[in-house]
């Protein structure tokens, strides 16, 4: 992220003259101001630099932050070991304190963020300060930052680093088998079904295979991103699209408080919506179990006279 000479590829938020390089360092001395990478952004990533910074400085290492002016949204590893801020070097700044002075003044440290999802991990020295999982997950993506946080902090950053990471694999990944003994249908209980969901670029490849009641053998295949548009279904009997929403684990939609469906805490929960010809004809909940070994899918499907709904439940274990 650094030559060690430039500040190519960095860009003030305000107050450029806060910025230089010396001695082989980005160094921040002046007034208030941010110093961005522009040329990535982070959605899971790594980030990682040494780090000096002066008696009573006050700094910060942002991550999945927005470019603008003043203090950027964004989550931010603190950097300060004797500012008149008692929250100090290796804290998740808002979520996570630590109290504890962990670095001399006036010393060089290495300070390491992780970031997958919502689960931040920030290490001092190779010490581990933060394992925290951000439930409200409210940053998702942005640019790496420093920060000069005031006129008399003087801090310094050499060797930065960047590393992307893949996203988590979907709660929804794996191979499903149906408990028949366990659901209830809406229609006739199929004699077989089994769902299969990959990983596929930034969204699920989901391909399930059904046995219906008189033999026939169907099989739905679709690509989504998990984000409530709809997608193109092909093989499915009845519905040409579907749409995906994760609900998230900060509240319960809508759809859930309309079914009486209470959500824990560690529950992975989706919104899931079929149509035909643009016409939603079955609105469901798909629900990943904390331990991760169950599938529950829960709705309504309206019936042929376009009113009646039926509702149902089917419950499937992962096999692998």
């Amino acid at each position: 992220m650094f030559d060690g000479s430039t500040l190519d590829g960095w860009k003030a938020n305000e107050h450029p003259e806060s910025w230089t390089v010396k001695n082989g360092a980005i160094t921040g001395d002046g007034p208030a101001s941010h110093l961005f990478w522009m040329k990535e952004k982070c959605v899971n990533c790594e980030f990682k630099a040494e780090v000096k910074i002066n008696h009573g400085g006050n700094s910060g290492m942002y991550f999945r932050t927005a470019f603008g002016p003043g203090f950027p949204k964004g989550y931010e590893a603190q950097v300060d070991n004797t500012h008149s801020d008692p929250v100090r070097t290796g804290s998740l700044y808002n979520f996570v304190k630590v109290f504890e002075q962990l670095i001399p003044d006036d010393t060089w440290w290495t300070q390491h963020i992780i970031v997958e999802g919502n689960h931040i991990q920030i290490f001092v020295n190779d010490k581990k300060t933060v394992d925290f999982t951000e439930e409200g997950n409210t940053f998702t993506d942005g640019y790496l930052a420093l920060q000069q946080h005031n006129a008399g902090s003087v801090v310094e950053f050499k060797n930065l680093m960047m590393r992307h990471l893949p996203p988590p694999a979907s709660p929804l990944a794996g191979t499903w088998r149906m408990i028949a003994e366990q659901s209830k249908f809406a229609d006739a209980a199929p004699q077989q079904e089994t769902i299969r969901v990959l990983d596929e670029r930034d969204g699920i490849r989901w391909q399930s295979s059904v046995v219906t009641a008189d033999g026939k053998k169907e099989g739905v295949n679709f690509f989504a991103r998990v984000q409530g548009y709809d997608y193109l279904v092909s093989g499915a009997a009845g519905y040409d699209h579907i749409s995906l929403q994760d609900v998230g684990r900060r509240h319960m939609h809508e759809i859930e408080r309309g079914m009486k469906l209470r959500k824990k805490l560690d529950e992975h929960v989706f919104e899931v919506e079929k149509k035909l010809r643009y016409k939603a004809i079955d609105r469901s909940t798909y629900t990943v179990s904390a331990d991760g070994k169950t599938l529950t899918i829960a709705g309504d499907k309206v019936q042929a006279d376009g009113k009646t709904t039926v509702p149902y439940s089917e419950v499937f274990d992962k096999v692998e």
